[in-house]
């Protein structure tokens, strides 16, 4: 059974049996609409797990005006599954007041209204935004809320106040983060997946086509696919918490590539201090994906994994990581490809030859690679090649960029 297209299989539920939401986003936000979409509802899926407890989080990065904010407008009107917000602090989650009850009316903590849905918020860019100290302490409060241990605070007035135990997911859009975002988050850092939107090739008549289409009708189309689409998910498994995963323990083949893919990201988003790297263990990104791939299981009606459910990973893989590094490693790493000389790293990014150089040194001391030396007409040039503990999984296709 295929839930995000149409499908013969004769033991699928009538209701279930055909929708047409990857038609209707590709047509209304392109191909690299759709790429992106998968990830998010993939996210918001793993709320129908059983045997998870913290939050599942996935950023959409990507210029501004590419369509994320659009994008994630189709979420509208599933209030049930979703809880949206333009933009979010961490106080939005508990007020500075008095504990309320969830069902007391007048209670505007965002906390206790997330409970089995999934936040989505069209502007997260002011999460990753100001001071390093701002930064981290910022992040150090949305780590202990993702967690899904509750949140408490601590004021003078009312004394502690806040919630226990609630479970929610994280789906927002934003631009490219800066080198200092990416370097203040740290350890929090790890809680977070990314997708960035690819770039786009216009055709003669692009313009045309944004006039003639206006901004209504892609949020329109996409919206009723995808209300119509989760909402029967939903019904069709019993709502939030309900699938107890029962394809344990998965094969090599599954189990292979989605640890070669923590140990790309764990090293991608490494940090660097002289000339030092600081690489997180893989456990955690390891489980993050494992999870991605089972709620991309799901959406296909699904409950075990199959290749095309990691290969989703292997997208958000090549995202999760700081901008500056994205061309070179994604280079690196293509099975098409052979070692990168500075020649070729100025070709891939646009950049000098001189910060070509760095990049070359920085995948290196990250540990993605190892320098050697290329024979050319001209002698021999410095290059990188992936070290083989990095190099991409033969039977995964690799992302197109």
């Amino acid at each position: 059974m295929n839930l995000v297209a149409a499908t013969d299989d004769p033991v699928a539920p009538p209701s279930l049996t055909h929708y047409d939401v990857r038609e209707v986003i590709s047509e209304e936000f392109g191909e690299e609409g759709w790429t992106v979409m998968k990830p998010l509802l993939a996210t918001h899926a793993t709320l129908l797990l059983d045997d998870i407890e913290s939050s599942r989080a996935m950023m959409v990065e990507g210029q501004s005006g590419v369509g994320k904010t659009m994008l994630l407008k189709t979420f509208g009107r599933l209030n049930e599954q979703f809880c949206r917000r333009s933009d979010i602090t961490p106080a939005s989650f508990v007020s500075a007041g008095p504990s309320k009850s969830t069902g007391d009316s007048t209670n505007t903590d965002l906390l206790p209204q997330l409970e089995g849905r999934t936040l989505a918020v069209r502007d997260a860019q002011t999460l990753f935004g100001g001071s390093e100290q701002t930064i981290q302490s910022r992040w150090g409060t949305m780590a202990r809320i993702m967690d899904g241990d509750g949140y408490f605070r601590h004021t003078a007035t009312h004394g502690k106040t806040g919630y226990d135990e609630i479970r929610f997911n994280f789906i927002g859009a934003t631009t490219p983060l800066s080198p200092r975002a990416w370097r203040m988050m740290g350890n929090v850092g790890q809680r977070l997946l990314f997708v960035e939107w690819p770039e786009e090739e216009y055709d003669d008549d692009w313009l045309r086509s944004v006039v003639d289409g206006g901004e209504r009708r892609p949020i329109k189309r996409g919206r009723a696919a995808v209300q119509e689409f989760l909402g029967d998910l939903w019904n069709y498994y019993d709502g939030a918490e309900s699938v107890a995963w029962t394809d344990k323990p998965m094969s090599a083949d599954i189990e292979l590539p989605l640890q070669r893919l923590a140990k790309v990201v764990a090293h991608a988003r490494g940090s660097l201090q002289n000339g030092r790297a600081n690489i997180e263990a893989p456990k955690r990104i390891g489980k993050l994906l494992h999870d991605l791939a089972r709620g991309h299981a799901l959406i296909h009606g699904r409950t075990h994994l199959e290749l095309e459910d990691v290969e989703v990973c292997g997208r958000v893989a090549l995202s999760t990581m700081p901008a500056k590094r994205r061309g070179v490693v994604r280079a690196l790493l293509d099975p098409d490809r052979g070692p990168l000389t500075a020649s070729d790293v100025v070709d891939i990014l646009g950049v000098s030859r001189p910060t070509a150089r760095d990049r070359i040194d920085e995948v290196a001391a990250l540990g993605i690679g190892e320098v050697v030396k290329e024979t050319g007409r001209g002698g021999t040039t410095k290059a990188v090649q992936a070290n083989p503990e990095f190099s991409w999984p033969d039977a995964l296709a690799f992302p197109e960029f």
